[in-house]
C-alpha cells in the first residue's frame, strides 16, 4: 500500500478548542449542533433513569424502569456475591435487562414476548473452553433479545448460509475482541495480541473548500512489536480504500508516529460540527473504546482480526461472552 502526503488542511476548533473524538460528538439543538460535554458520573443508574423517565409512552416508560431495576438489582448481586461461579449468570441477566432498556427508548413502545436468541454449543473435549454460540437471525428475529440489541445499536450481524436461520460464531472469535483482560485472554490461549492503542484522533477540515475528514495516528512500535505491517492503521480501521496511511515525520519521546486519515471527505455548508456525527458513524464500526480517569476518558482501539474472524460490535461480543461463560463447564 503506498504512503502519501496527508491532506492539507487544520484540526476544527468549535468555540475555539478542538472536539474531542467521540461515538455520539453531537446534538441536535434548537438551531443548531451542539458539542455534547463530558459528564461525570460514579455509577449510570440513576442517569439512565432520568432518560427513560422521559418516554412519552406510559406503559413503555413503566416497563423500560422495571428492566432498569431488575439491570441493577442484578448487579448489585453480583458485585457483593461471594458466590463466584453464580457471577457471571447475574451480570448476563443485567447485561440482558439494559440491552431491553435501550430497545425499549429507541422503539418508543413496550416490547412484547422477548427470548435469549441465543444458544451455546460447549466443548466436548475435557478442559476446553472454546465452543460456539448460535445466534437466531432469521426464525425469530423480533422476540431475539440479542438481534434487536444489535439493531438499536446500528450494528451489522453476519447473514447464514442459504437455507439457514441461524449463524453459529466460535467462542475464540468474539472473546478475543474483549477488550478488558485481553492480553491475559491472548497469553492463556497462546495467540498474538489483536487490539493496537490509537494514540489520537483527530477532526480535520479544509476552510476554503469547506471538506472534513478524519485523521488517526499511532505509535509505529505499537504495531512491530506484535509483528504487524505499519500499513495495518489503515488497513483495519474500515473497508478496503476507505483509509489511507499517509506521510508523517513526527516523533514523540524518540517513538516514530503514523497516521492514516479517510480517503473521502464530507462537505459541510456552515459549520463543520454539523458533519461531525456523520463523521464518527463512519468511523466507529472498526474502533474498541475503554474508559479512563484522566483526559479525555475514552481511549481507542484498533483491533488486527484474524483471517476467518467475524468481526462484531463491541458491546455484541461483551453480551456472548456474559452469555457463553454462563453455560456449566
Amino acid at each position: 500500500m503506498r504512503w502519501v502526503d496527508a491532506r492539507v488542511g487544520l484540526a476544527i476548533n468549535i468555540r475555539q478548542r478542538p472536539p474531542t473524538f467521540s461515538f455520539f460528538p453531537t446534538f441536535q439543538g434548537a438551531t443548531r449542533e451542539g458539542v455534547h460535554s463530558t459528564l461525570f458520573a460514579t455509577e449510570p443508574w440513576n442517569i439512565v433513569q432520568h432518560i427513560l423517565e422521559k418516554l412519552s409512552d406510559a406503559n413503555a416508560r413503566r416497563q423500560a424502569l422495571a428492566f432498569l431495576v431488575q439491570s441493577r438489582d442484578f448487579f448489585t448481586a453480583a458485585q457483593n456475591s461471594d458466590v463466584s461461579a453464580a457471577k457471571p449468570l447475574l451480570l448476563y441477566y443485567s447485561f440482558l435487562n439494559l440491552a431491553k432498556c435501550l430497545c425499549v427508548k429507541r422503539k418508543g413502545t413496550a416490547l412484547g414476548m422477548v427470548q435469549h436468541g441465543l444458544s451455546e454449543k460447549l466443548p466436548t473435549t475435557p478442559g476446553a473452553i472454546h465452543g460456539s454460540v448460535s445466534i437466531d437471525i432469521l426464525k425469530s428475529p423480533a422476540t431475539s433479545a440479542f438481534v434487536m440489541f444489535a439493531n438499536v445499536l446500528g450494528a451489522n450481524l453476519p447473514q447464514p448460509a442459504a437455507t439457514k436461520t441461524h449463524v453459529e460464531i466460535r467462542s475464540q472469535d468474539f472473546l478475543a475482541q474483549v477488550l478488558i483482560g485481553h492480553r491475559i485472554y491472548c497469553q492463556a490461549d497462546n495467540i498474538k495480541e489483536r487490539f493496537i492503542s490509537l494514540d489520537r484522533i483527530e477532526y480535520m477540515q479544509d476552510v476554503g473548500t469547506q471538506e472534513a475528514w478524519l485523521r488517526v495516528r499511532a505509535y509505529a512500535d505499537d504495531f512491530t512489536r506484535l509483528g504487524y505491517g505499519l500499513t495495518d492503521l489503515s488497513k483495519h480501521l474500515g473497508a478496503a480504500g476507505v483509509w489511507r496511511n499517509v506521510n508523517c515525520s513526527v516523533l514523540i519521546d524518540g517513538r516514530r508516529i503514523i497516521e492514516a486519515e479517510t480517503v473521502a471527505t464530507i462537505h459541510y455548508g456552515h459549520r463543520p460540527s454539523q458533519v461531525l456525527s456523520q463523521i464518527s458513524i463512519d468511523a466507529r464500526p472498526r474502533l474498541w473504546r475503554s474508559v479512563t480517569a484522566y483526559p479525555p476518558y475514552r481511549k481507542y482501539y484498533l483491533y488486527v482480526p484474524s483471517a476467518a474472524q467475524v468481526l462484531l460490535n463491541q458491546l455484541l461480543t461483551i453480551y456472548l461472552a456474559t452469555f457463553y461463560f454462563v453455560s456449566p463447564r
